[in-house]
């Protein structure tokens, strides 16, 4: 039957033929889009927390999202007295309900921490809030003898000057020096080394602290083998590389509508997070992309056994760097292309910027 219509079809004029061609690839391809977005679709509202609320994972990310409100308040200039008293009954309902369900957990301690604060600051202003005193004294107290301190949240005090002694390092030449690596030195990855760079990676700013990404750490050559074989980018490589690690984002973590993108956001800042991380311990690194069809997705997520409402970012190839190797250049879009100035008066697209003189 193919064979026929392709006699068929090389029969027509070469111009219809090209453009019934084009049009055929098109629809294929506009047919694959709906299939993926339907996929999409699917698995946000199934795997996330908005048809959930629950669920303990997408309890726990709620209530990170209402302390985090309060901390945020607390951390402006001039807060204002009993602020947020909406996020604040929320989140004490909430913490109620997980700490009945589930028992205290370190989020619930936080939630109580940045409380016990926001009781402090509204005393100072002379607003004692009783009732609200009388709740956290006792969900304190139910987690002092499930053991758990609530002594993290809220907010902390530093300087202009402790921010700027910390960050005074060449970025320059630690953004410079990172590239993608092709060359790995079969010199095996200590397991501690990874999980450093997860711990520096989870400074990476999130949605309301929810803190969604995650990270799998493939390291038996057959499984390994299993993951590369669906990704489409690291032929020639991709099996030097020590440990291959799975990023991704935890759909529990998002609760609404507008957040359904949001899994790729937080989880692609974490990735980057990681990356810089995994450069400052002196490995090697390769973004391994994930840009696939739902089919791909789904073995992916058999083969290295994830949960269903992990959205994978990428894959990043780890390992040693040999003591000498070649890397790409890959230069540089230059800057008056990538940075514009918006101006209510400027043509559509922004005026140029120019670049600060070298020191």
């Amino acid at each position: 039957m193919k064979t026929s219509l392709m006699a068929i079809a090389q029969m027509l004029p070469e111009p219809l033929y090209k453009g019934l061609r084009a049009r055929y690839r098109a629809l294929k391809s506009e047919i694959a889009m709906l299939r993926a977005s339907y996929c999409d679709w699917r698995s946000f509202r199934r795997q996330s927390g908005l048809f959930a609320p629950h669920r303990r994972s997408v309890l726990e990310a709620s209530i990170i999202k209402n302390y985090h409100r309060i901390e945020k308040g607390l951390a402006l200039r001039s807060p204002r007295m009993g602020f947020g008293q909406e996020a604040i009954e929320l989140l004490l309902d909430e913490v109620r309900e997980y700490v009945r369900q589930f028992g205290p957990s370190g989020a619930t301690a936080a939630a109580i921490h940045s409380l016990d604060e926001y009781l402090r600051f509204n005393a100072a202003e002379g607003s004692t809030l009783p009732r609200l005193a009388a709740v956290v004294d006792e969900l304190r107290e139910r987690h002092a003898a499930g053991g758990i301190c609530c002594d993290a949240g809220g907010t902390k005090a530093v300087t202009r000057e402790d921010i700027h002694r910390a960050g005074r390092i060449d970025l320059k030449g630690f953004f410079a020096s990172r590239y993608s690596i092709r060359q790995f030195s079969g010199e095996p990855v200590d397991q501690s080394l990874i999980a450093e760079a997860v711990r520096l990676a989870q400074q990476s700013p999130s949605v309301c602290n929810r803190q969604s990404a995650r990270v799998y750490v493939a390291s038996g050559k057959a499984l390994q083998a299993r993951l590369l074989a669906l990704q489409n980018g690291n032929r020639g490589f991709g099996d030097q590389a020590d440990k291959i690690l799975v990023v991704g984002s935890d759909l529990d973590c998002f609760l609404s509508v507008g957040e359904r993108y949001q899994a790729w956001i937080d989880g692609g800042m974490f990735a980057m997070s990681l990356i810089y991380a995994l450069h400052s311990l002196g490995l090697g690194t390769c973004c391994l992309n994930w840009s696939v069809e739902p089919p791909a997705d789904k073995a992916l997520h058999q083969a290295a056994r994830l949960p269903d409402g992990i959205s994978v970012i990428m894959l990043i190839a780890v390992g040693h760097i040999p003591d000498a190797l070649r890397v790409a250049q890959s230069p540089r879009r230059p800057i008056d292309e990538v940075l514009r100035l918006l101006d209510a008066d400027s043509n559509r697209g922004g005026k140029h910027i120019p670049p600060a003189p070298n020191p």
